[in-house]
């Protein structure tokens, strides 16, 4: 940041009419009395658990080079996930479950000719998915909840045909869909494979962008929904944790958090969870939600703290598992059933190097996070491969190096 910004007039008066319209905002009312009681009856506390038998929770990151390098009118994406499993341990706490799991990578060549990157990019998402596309889309209940959502159906090569591929140049979207596929197929391999683990956990959230359109979809919006479908039938809790709720006034949260625990104005309250309420169920409704996909189609969505230090998550889950082993015949049972889930949750969340946040996570996103130096071998790699085969070196190019910003 060049200092003289910090110092400019014309900078401190807009930044002082910034501050006068966040001002004017804060002060809106957003939530009334009524509901105010409302929202601490449904905030409920878990216990602070240490001991767990026979317990194993798995965690996903992913991320990558987007793009690594460019080939004249071409363009190569490494896309790198990683998933790992921890078992509850009396001694140290957490044990990795050997053997540890092999990163998944994917090297993607995406030309600017269409039909050609819509070739390559299909394959991408098949070697990610672990499955062709068709099989993906057949398989998962996305279909469903698009034709509930739209009110139209589609068939799975009518949805397949219209998936969103975008341009080779468009390295944003291009990122998020490969990111996201990686992920989603890690979560995948790891919900199907043994020793099937108790939950299976994603740094994301369950939102579905495009599932009211009658025909455009996400390749990985389907794969996100074949996750639900076959963590439905073996057993395992998958769900989306992300540090980032999309709500406002989370300090009225807070705030009522700790009044409901009994605890004095400015302490910080920590172990208690709030359901969002699903419309038409719970019988009431939460104004934090207004005008926002909260929970996404298909899905419940929790408000959670696990640590005082750490910011209030939100945890999204199928709405369909929630109802086969979340739901009771009675508001109790049901509650003892969620305290559970936060309970186990909590247990792995006591580690040093991600306290108040679930380890499996962090250790898959350590692991795939890509260091500059594994960036440029990976570069280099390419190029070396890319010429055995006769391609020219001078041709290939990394782009944000060459403007300074590698």
């Amino acid at each position: 940041m060049r200092q003289d910004l910090t110092v400019r007039a014309a900078v401190r008066g807009k930044l002082k009419d910034l501050a006068k319209e966040m001002v004017s905002w804060e002060v809106l009312p957003r939530i009334d009395d009524k509901e105010e009681e409302r929202i601490k009856r449904a905030i409920q506390p878990y216990s602070h658990t240490t001991n767990r038998e026979n317990l194993i929770i798995a965690g996903v990151d992913g991320t990558g080079d987007f793009p690594s390098l460019s080939y004249g009118d071409s363009f190569i994406y490494v896309t790198l996930a990683q998933g790992t499993r921890y078992q509850a341990d009396r001694v140290s706490g957490l044990r990795e479950v050997a053997p540890e799991l092999d990163p998944l990578i994917e090297f993607t060549w995406l030309p600017e000719d269409d039909s050609q990157a819509r070739q390559a990019l299909d394959a991408a998402f098949e070697s990610l998915a672990g499955a062709p596309v068709a099989d993906v889309i057949g398989r998962s209940d996305y279909r469903e909840l698009k034709q509930r959502g739209s009110g139209k159906k589609s068939s799975v090569a009518e949805l397949a045909d219209n998936l969103i591929r975008p341009h080779a140049t468009d390295t944003g979207n291009i990122a998020i869909q490969l990111r996201s596929s990686a992920e989603l197929g890690a979560a995948l391999r790891l919900i199907t494979d043994e020793p099937t683990p108790k939950y299976v956990l994603l740094d994301s959230t369950f939102s579905l962008p495009f599932v009211n359109r009658a025909r455009l979809s996400l390749f990985f919006e389907h794969l996100k929904r074949l996750c639900c479908v076959e963590a439905r039938k073996c057993g395992v809790g998958f769900f989306a944790l992300s540090k980032s709720h999309g709500m406002p006034a989370m300090e009225h949260v807070e705030r009522l958090s700790g009044a409901a625990m009994g605890m004095e104005e400015r302490q910080k309250a920590e172990h208690w969870f709030l359901r969002i309420p699903v419309q038409g169920r719970d019988g009431w409704e939460l104004s934090l939600i207004e005008n926002r996909h909260v929970p996404p189609a298909a899905a419940v969505s929790y408000l959670v703290r696990f640590h005082k230090n750490t910011p209030i998550m939100r945890l999204d889950m199928d709405l369909e598992y929630w109802e086969k082993f979340v739901l009771a015949d009675t508001p109790q049972k049901t509650l003892v059933n969620e305290r559970r889930i936060f309970e186990d949750l909590d247990y792995v969340s006591h580690d040093q190097r991600a306290y108040g946040y679930p380890y499996p996570i962090k250790a898959g996103h350590d692991r795939a996070s890509l260091t500059h130096a594994e960036r440029v071998a990976l570069r280099k790699m390419i190029i070396d491969a890319a010429v055995s085969e006769g391609m020219r070196p001078q041709l290939f190019r990394n782009v944000s190096q060459a403007t300074g910003h590698g």
